[in-house]
Parts: structure tokens; sequence; C-alpha cells
């Protein structure tokens, strides 16, 4: 069972910048696990550490039931695919995918068999003797994917493999990685600063900041129930409103009229708070609706089918989306009305939702 486990990891580099702080995580076997967050919050120095290319200062990692801390690279049983693919331009593409396993010595038979029969199971098919710069970007990730899973590894390691391909071509790569993933049952873990690809790839996602977790959950429960302002923001297609203000009158005011308090939330009167929620969960309105912020739509943006509406509200902007058929024109008036179900609030101090 490839399980694998951190406990007060910290990779500390000369001068004391730590790029992962004391992480504690496990990653369940045949998981799809994700580590999401901003540029430089530590999540590639994390994935580099449990393949063993970064030193682990302080802490221990185990796959399985071994302790791995100090092992070499090659006795960790992981494969990782870089983000640059690291294909060799002067191999075709049988020998890339053998690689690995001349390094173990495996006969040359043997491993160009693998390398073959690997490929055509990742429709590469008729490609075994061209070389990279003959390949389309497409080609080369699956070639690198399938050097990977030719050695049969533990883990599998994906370093933001999708960020060199275009959008159309992301987004098929996507779903192929998710059907490789749950085809070869093998634990995986997956980098990225794309949040629309962690939510559509992750069985469970870890958001990072300044090289600690903030938050571990599904991707359900990180887009419904962020634990702060920072996972808040930082999820989502369309960012969280996020909007200062105070309890009051046991409601919130908001611009020019006022939302009510989240389902089961009651923080004490006049306490200062960040309400939140997301675009998709708002609802816009032509006539008064009982409670509600009143504005003036400044900006539309079109979805395709939805159109997310920017609305003022005195010094107040929230964004909502809005269907296609139902959309208004800048310069109209109307309510932005809040689901007390579909909203947070955080404390304006420490940013923690409530």
């Amino acid at each position: 069972m490839a399980a694998i486990t951190t406990t007060a990891l910290v990779k500390e580099y000369p001068g004391g910048v730590r790029g992962v702080d004391g992480v504690d995580v496990t990653i369940a076997h045949g998981e799809f696990f994700a580590l999401l967050g901003p540029s430089g919050c530590g999540k590639t120095t994390l994935l580099r550490s449990i393949a063993g290319l970064e030193a682990i200062t302080e802490g221990t990692l185990h796959i399985g039931e071994r302790d791995v801390t100090n092992a070499e690279p090659g006795e960790r049983g992981v494969a990782m695919v870089f983000q640059d693919y690291a294909l060799f331009p002067h191999m075709d593409v049988a020998d890339n995918i053998a690689y690995p396993l001349k390094i173990r010595k495996v006969r040359r038979e043997t491993r160009r068999a693998k390398a073959v029969s690997v490929a055509d199971g990742l429709a590469l098919d008729g490609l075994s003797e061209r070389r990279p710069a003959q390949l389309s970007g497409g080609q080369q990730q699956r070639v690198a994917l399938a050097r990977a899973v030719a050695t049969e590894p533990e883990v599998l390691l994906l370093d933001e493999p999708l960020s060199n391909l275009d959008a159309r071509l992301r987004l098929e790569a996507r779903t192929f990685l998710k059907e490789l993933q749950r085809d070869l049952g093998v634990t995986t873990v997956f980098v990225t600063h794309d949040q629309a690809e962690a939510l559509a790839l992750a069985d469970r996602i870890a958001v990072m900041r300044s090289g600690r977790l903030q938050q571990i959950g599904t991707p359900q429960e990180i887009f419904q129930r962020p634990v702060n302002t920072f996972v808040a923001s930082f999820i989502g297609s369309t960012p969280m409103n996020l909007v200062e203000t105070e309890v009051r009158d046991g409601a919130l005011p908001m611009g020019e009229g006022t939302v009510p308090l989240p389902d089961g939330v009651r923080p004490a009167e006049g306490r200062a708070v960040v309400w939140g929620a997301r675009p998709e969960y708002l609802r816009w309105s032509r006539e008064p609706v009982p409670v509600g912020v009143p504005g003036e739509v400044g900006v539309t943006e079109n979805l395709g089918a939805a159109t997310l509406v920017t609305v003022m509200s005195g010094e107040t902007r929230l964004q909502l989306v809005v269907a296609e058929e139902d959309a208004p024109e800048p310069g109209d008036r109307g309510w932005v009305e809040a689901s007390p179900r579909r909203s947070l609030v955080f404390d304006a101090g420490t940013t923690e939702r409530i």
C-alpha cells in the first residue's frame, strides 16, 4: 500500500528560508491528491521532497510502511513528470519511455517491448520512432507520462504537467489524466496553481501558502467551506465576494442595503467580520427584495452560457453570475440577493471562518 505520510516536514534553505514549514499530511493509497497554491507557496518543494530531489531538513516521510526520509530517489518507488516534460531530444519516443528501465539494466529487447506497449496504451501507437521535436505538445506530455508509467511506480508525482498546453488541449489532457490515474490505481500527487484543474481532477486538495497548509479537503469542501479568506479568495473560477462589515441588528450592512447572516452563525452585535459569498450563489432581481443590496450594473462579462455582472452599491462592489437570458445591461439598476445557506462570515482580525 503506497500511502504517503509526512510528519512535521520542513525544507529549509540557507538563510533560514523555509520552503516547506511543518507540513503534516496523509495521502491515501490510490488517491489523486492535489497541492494547490500561488507561485512560491512551497507546493513544488513539497513534491520534490517526496521525490527525494530535495533533502528534508526536519520531520519524516513515509511511503507505505517504509521510512524514506533519507532514502535516495531511486529507492522510493516514485516516478515524476516535470513541467517541461524533460524529454531527451536525441532519443525517439520508445527510447525516451524506456530510459528508466535502461538505468535499471533491463534487457534492451524487454524494455523496448515494454515502451511500445505503454506507448500504445497512451494513444502513442505509430509514434515510437519519432523524436520529441516531431511531436505536438499533447503527444510530448503523453510520452512523459508513459515514461513514468513504464516503471510501474508506487507513487506518481506530477509537477504542473499541463501548464505548457493550450486551453483546448489542457481540457482534453485533464480528462485523460483522470482516466489514466483511475485505471492505474496509483497514488498520485499533482502540483498546480490552477484551481480549476485541482477542482476537476483531485479526490482531495491541499491549499498551501508560504510553505504551510491552509486547508485539506475534498473539492466540494474547499469550494463551499473555505477555512479562511485566503482559501476563499483563491478557490473559484470567479473570486468569492469578500466585504468587510459588522454585525448590526442581527444582519450585515452591505453598500446601500443589507444581507442576512449565514444559517447557524450568530456573531455578537458590533463584531467586525468579513462577509463572503460566491458569485454563483447570488441572485439578481429587477424588483425590490425584502433583504438585499440595491445597486447599479457597472460591467458585464460574457461567460458563454452565463454572464458575470459587476454591481456597485455605494462604495461596495459585488459580482454575481446570471443566466444569459436574464443578464442585465450596464447602467441597469436592481437588487442583489444573498442566500443565508450559501453565505459565509470570517473574523475580520484572524480571517478564519466563524
